[in-house]
């Protein structure tokens, strides 16, 4: 059997990485101009959808959008002209401006979080084992793009000052979570968590 050049296989991994990400790009501007948004509009609702009591500070936006302060202050002000979301301030630190999805917005949401399901129904084809070893190397490969500086900040399993790596033998639940203090099965592993605290830049890989 003919063994492929290392540097030929991590290309063709990125290439795949291109190809997914394409799909992902149409995907999300067709559900966007059905709905009348742009696309970082979209992504704000879907965002806000799946966080906790469904509000993010402006700036943790900007950070998780890769975007500047004022561009995603912008899109926030279109929404809220829509009465899709609100604006409101940390009751400690008036600076501190969120935005909160309305009912409207979050039905909105709901809407627009349909454009990933097509994407799914093909996932689910694969076997339990492929699924979480997917995820599992997802989630380190983007971890390892945070670390590197070519992806905004994350709060994942594998980026949290919690999580430990590989100290368990079941092959199932390999990692820990030192918050809740029990072994994490591959599944479980979170893309955002409420929880999430950042790893130190000085501490190296979790």
């Amino acid at each position: 059997m003919k063994h492929e050049p290392q540097g030929d296989i991590e290309a063709k991994i990125v290439a795949a990485f291109e190809r997914l990400s394409q799909v992902f790009h149409q995907a999300l501007w067709e559900v966007s101009w059905r709905n009348g948004l742009s696309a970082t509009q979209a992504q704000v609702l879907v965002y806000l959808l799946y966080h906790g009591e469904n509000k993010a500070s402006v700036s943790e936006l900007a950070s998780r959008f890769g975007l500047g302060t004022a561009t995603l202050s912008a899109s926030i002000s279109t929404l809220q002209s829509k009465g899709l979301v609100v604006r409101t301030r940390n009751e400690h630190d008036r600076r501190i401006v969120y935005a909160r999805l309305t009912p409207r917005g979050r039905r909105k949401a709901q809407q627009v979080a349909q454009w990933t399901k097509a994407i799914q129904l093909e996932i689910a084809a694969l076997d339990a084992t492929s699924k979480e070893q997917l995820l599992a190397t997802l989630l380190d490969t983007i971890a390892r793009l945070q670390r590197a500086g070519l992806i905004s900040v994350t709060r994942m399993c594998t980026t949290c000052l919690y999580f430990q790596r590989n100290v368990h033998p079941d092959p199932q639940a390999p990692h820990h979570c030192g918050l809740m203090n029990q072994p994490l099965r591959l599944s479980e592993l979170r893309v955002e968590c409420a929880e999430h605290q950042p790893v130190q830049a000085d501490t190296g890989e979790a």
